[in-house]
């Protein structure tokens, strides 16, 4: 302990004479004993010999401990450098390639839809959203509120929000709202308001905003054809169809995008000179050509709403024109209906008040049960009368009657529970008795049909109903497509009330197709909506041909079951569905609700074809479920007649006057006194003759109040004819008015059809020349009268001068308006 303590307090530096150590060694090698010295010299050496072996020591354990640490960071490079290379090379590569390579995508443009005569129903444009970096949003001219209220005011933005993310000094660490990089300050911001908040942002020089233009859909014609042409919805990455033809054809709309991957400068991002870009060019949707053709969609839809209007039925109507020979379908009506450039807004037919009711999640069940659906081929429903067309094709191809056999339609029990009568026993209290098959065909007497479905025979009966499709989908290029609901192991009772329609259930879209086969020949055909499919430029690269299911009936059955509905029309009970100049023949239905809270309601339908003599399009009408029960089958009849007649007059088919139709063209119906009526039931009771009804106010709903009619009770007019409603308090200055239009050189019924189109009526002069032209009219043309107004020309085949006469009735403004006209 000595010694170490001698160490430490005598230090090498300071000893007083120098270490003699190499000598001392040497002489303790060559003795071989220690070397004798002065006591001084002794302890000198035994002081270093210790000193000497400690370094040595800690020299070898320090190369140890860094040859270790040498070998295992060695280790390790070899390690990582085996995973970047080897194991996790994939990783490292993108990370590298993220860094070196920048990837630049390219959106398709999503295909048009066009209507039959590329008329586009939807095509592409943008809309913005609004972003800004919170803690950059300054001007060196307004204040932050400045900025917000500007904000506000152009983009609808609530200044809460904005307050939100706005941040009151930027500098201020404390502020949580300065930690947010970039947000969204609104979207679907529409180009004009992008332009005039851009315009405010440069004339106010406001930094930190900016604009993502985002690919939306634009329906050019809104809510036409809205569940036929349905509608897509960017999901933030691209445009999707979410409904109708935009859903089902999605992929062939859609196209691929494309994207160039090019080597970039790290700083500058600029392409780097002499490097390889991948590259894939973009492709862009293909476009659909449909069979819609929204000249006969508009017509449709405009029949369709008028008894949709008229008849408030609890489940909608729908309406489908077709080609009965190709399938090709023209029009098709599902109302409510709603815009397709708002889905989610306030579908036709709702009223306001209840659609302020409704909270946000509400409207949108409300929307998706009522409006997106299309009932033309998702719902289905009885089909009634007009099911007995096919029985008769059934008994006729199995030579089992004839149109002059004589049947008897009293009432027929099948079971205790099941007897099957006559309309008119039930509502008048008696049948027709005996009458001829063509006979009961126009009268519509259901155990006549029951008799032929009985000796059909069960079996053949259903395969027949098979061969019709009706237990599978029509195959029609719309989503959501249903069908209709059938027994699958039939009874006698199920056979014998199906016989004219009832106890099973059809689409309105599988009932057309069959009686298309009807009008055709005898081929079930495949319906389509679209025509063709286009690339970008415009090339065809898909046709639709029409399709043959198969054959179900001869042309000789389907040629007599024709004239038998043409008697219907005629002489029956479809006498609403007439249109002068143009044969048509159908086939009417009135199917009853008998149980549950429905009870009493109707399902009304009117399926025909025309003209019978060279058949051009088929039509079915559904009005379904209309409030007033006591709505029958001639209002879908009527609803039908119109669309027939404006789509054939479209069309340019001519028509052909009987000298009993130019008789009945002319043929005067007193207006119906309907003071005191709802406005659903008024027009209910004015379209018994055939006559139209308007409403004279924006306001009206179908419960509103009819205090009088214009024209009134005491004036006659033609099938054809106009009836505007007005409620109470309507004074003369707030009737709706129009202008008179040119008749000059226009036929009866291009005079009539004239003055209909501007909602006013219309009569030939007694002694006028029916077959004749326009020379003279009561009111001249661009005149402004009342809508419903009449206007009487003349007509003659001598020259074809015309003039316009001084002469005016019910002109805008009367002193005295001649109440006792016409």
């Amino acid at each position: 302990m000595h010694w170490l303590i001698t160490m430490q307090q005598i230090p090498i530096s300071k000893m007083k004479k120098p270490l003699k150590g190499p000598s001392v060694i040497n002489k303790e090698s060559q003795t071989g004993e220690p070397s004798k010295g002065s006591p001084d010299e002794n302890n000198e050496i035994k002081e270093r010999a210790p000193r000497r072996i400690k370094p040595v020591f800690f020299a070898k354990a320090w190369i140890a401990i860094v040859a270790s640490v040498v070998v295992l960071f060695s280790l390790y490079l070899v390690y990582v450098l085996y995973r970047t290379t080897v194991s996790d090379y994939d990783k490292y590569a993108r990370a590298a390639a993220d860094e070196q390579w920048t990837l630049m995508t390219y959106s398709a443009n999503r295909g048009m839809i066009y209507d039959s005569n590329l008329v586009p129903l939807a095509s592409n444009t943008y809309d913005f959203t609004v972003i800004c970096s919170p803690k950059m949003v300054t001007s060196t001219i307004l204040t932050r509120e400045q900025i917000m209220e500007g904000a506000v005011s152009i983009l609808g933005v609530t200044y809460e929000k904005l307050d939100s993310i706005i941040p009151v000094d930027p500098t201020d660490k404390n502020d949580k709202r300065n930690d947010v990089a970039g947000c969204d300050v609104i979207k679907n911001v529409p180009q004009e308001k992008k332009d005039e908040f851009d315009k405010f942002l440069k004339d106010n020089k406001v930094k930190g905003f900016g604009f993502v233009a985002v690919p939306q859909r634009y329906y050019n014609y809104g809510s036409l054809a809205s569940q036929v042409v349905g509608y897509a919805k960017n999901d933030g990455i691209s445009l999707n169809g979410l409904y109708g033809l935009e859903a089902y054809y999605n992929d062939v709309l859609s196209g691929e995008d494309g994207y160039r991957y090019s080597e970039t400068d790290e700083i500058t991002g600029g392409v780097l000179p002499y490097s390889d870009a991948t590259s894939i060019a973009v492709s862009d949707g293909n476009n659909i050509v449909t069979n819609i053709d929204i000249s006969v969609q508009r017509i449709a839809e405009e029949a369709a709403k008028e008894a949709y209007d008229k008849y408030d039925p609890i489940d909608g109507v729908c309406a489908i024109v077709m080609n009965p020979y190709t399938g090709a379908v023209y029009a098709m009506v599902s109302l409510p209906n709603y815009d397709c450039n708002d889905p989610y807004g306030k579908p036709y037919g709702t009223g306001q008040e209840s659609w302020n009711y409704m909270d946000s999640e509400t409207r949108v069940q409300y929307v998706m049960a009522n409006a997106w659906r299309n009932r033309c081929v998702s719902d289905t429903y009885e089909p009634g009368s007009t099911f007995k067309s096919l029985t008769t094709c059934m008994a006729f191809e199995e030579n089992l009657t004839t149109e002059q056999e004589v049947f008897n339609d009293a009432p027929i029990q099948l079971s205790s529970q099941h007897t099957i009568s006559c309309w008119a026993q039930k509502s008048l209290g008696y049948n027709h008795g005996e009458e001829t098959l063509e006979k009961a065909f126009q009268n519509s007497c259901n155990p006549v049909f029951t008799q032929l479905a009985q000796r059909i025979g069960l079996s053949k009966y259903y395969s027949y109903v098979r061969m019709l499709g009706f237990y599978d989908k029509t195959g029609i290029d719309l989503p959501a497509e249903g069908k209709g609901i059938f027994h699958q192991t039939p009874s006698v009772v199920d056979m014998s009330v199906l016989a004219y329609g009832e106890s099973s259930t059809v689409t309105p879209i599988q009932l057309i197709t069959s009686y298309c086969a009807i009008v055709n020949g005898g081929n079930l055909l495949v319906p389509h909506i679209v025509k063709y499919i286009t690339d970008p430029e415009g090339n065809i690269v898909d046709e639709i041909e029409p399709e043959v299911v198969r054959t179900v009936f001869s042309e000789d059955t389907c040629k007599r079951v024709r004239k038998l509905m043409e008697g219907v029309v005629s002489d029956g009970t479809g006498s609403a569905g007439k249109v002068a100049g143009y044969s048509v023949a159908g086939k009417t239905s009135t199917s009853t609700i008998d149980v549950g809270e429905l009870k009493g309601a109707h399902v009304l339908s009117f399926s025909c074809y025309a003209p019978s003599y060279d058949p051009k399009i088929a039509v079915l009408v559904v009005i379904n479920k209309p409030r007033d029960h006591s709505v029958g089958s001639s209002s879908a009849a009527s609803t039908a007649a119109k669309i027939v007649e404006g789509t054939l007059s479209y069309m340019g088919v001519e028509r052909r006057f009987t000298e009993e139709e130019y008789s009945e063209l002319l043929k005067q119906w007193y207006v119906q006194k309907v003071d005191g009526m709802p406005a659903s039931q008024a027009a209910s009771r004015i379209s018994v003759n055939g006559l139209s009804t308007l409403y004279g106010t924006i306001d009206m709903t179908p419960e509103t109040i009819i205090a009088r009619t214009y024209p009134d009770y005491y004036h006659t007019l033609y099938k054809t004819g106009i009836v505007v409603l007005y409620p109470e308090g309507i004074s003369e200055e707030e009737m709706l008015t129009t202008r008179v239009p040119n008749m000059s050189g226009m036929s009866a019924i291009e005079c009539i059809e004239a003055c209909l189109k501007m909602n006013l009526n219309c009569k030939i002069d007694g002694d006028s020349d029916i077959e004749g032209l326009c020379i003279a009219q009561s009111v001249p043309s661009g005149s402004t009268v009342y809508a419903g107004d009449i206007i009487v020309v003349t007509l003659s085949n001598v020259g074809n001068g015309s003039s316009q006469t001084t002469e005016r009735t019910d002109a805008l403004p009367p002193d005295t308006h001649d109440e006792d006209e016409g």
